[in-house]
């Protein structure tokens, strides 16, 4: 019914030649941009499905219970720290620099509060 009428319209000079170019381009960039609208929709289901298969995959290959823990590391094969064990001559310079200041601080402090 609606070609049919379209058709008398034409006919009739109602129509003209520009408007239904018009009609027409436009009728094919919707059917292109619903193309491109498909194949991205597509390609975007492809690669999310390829990137839960290779998660699956390599959750199979490599489960957690058979993954070995690191090898254990002895206590002694460390350096000790210079706060724990209360060597202040191993302290980096400027550490140490700091250090002093704030003890002369603290010692500044504490000489105010016994004068008064």
């Amino acid at each position: 019914v609606a070609r049919g009428a379209a058709a008398i319209a034409a006919l009739r000079g109602q129509v003209s030649a520009a408007d239904i170019e018009k009609l027409l381009a436009k009728r094919g960039r919707r059917c292109r941009a619903g193309r491109v609208a498909k194949r991205f929709v597509l390609l975007g289901l492809l690669a999310g499905g390829a990137y839960a298969a290779w998660k699956w995959w390599d959750k199979q290959a490599n489960p957690d219970w058979l993954v070995e823990p690191p090898a254990p590391t002895e206590v002694s094969d460390r350096n000790p720290l210079s706060s724990v064990d209360g060597s202040a001559g191993s302290l980096d310079p400027d550490v140490q620099a700091k250090q002093d200041r704030e003890d002369l601080a603290e010692d500044d402090i504490e000489e105010r509060d016994d004068r008064l």
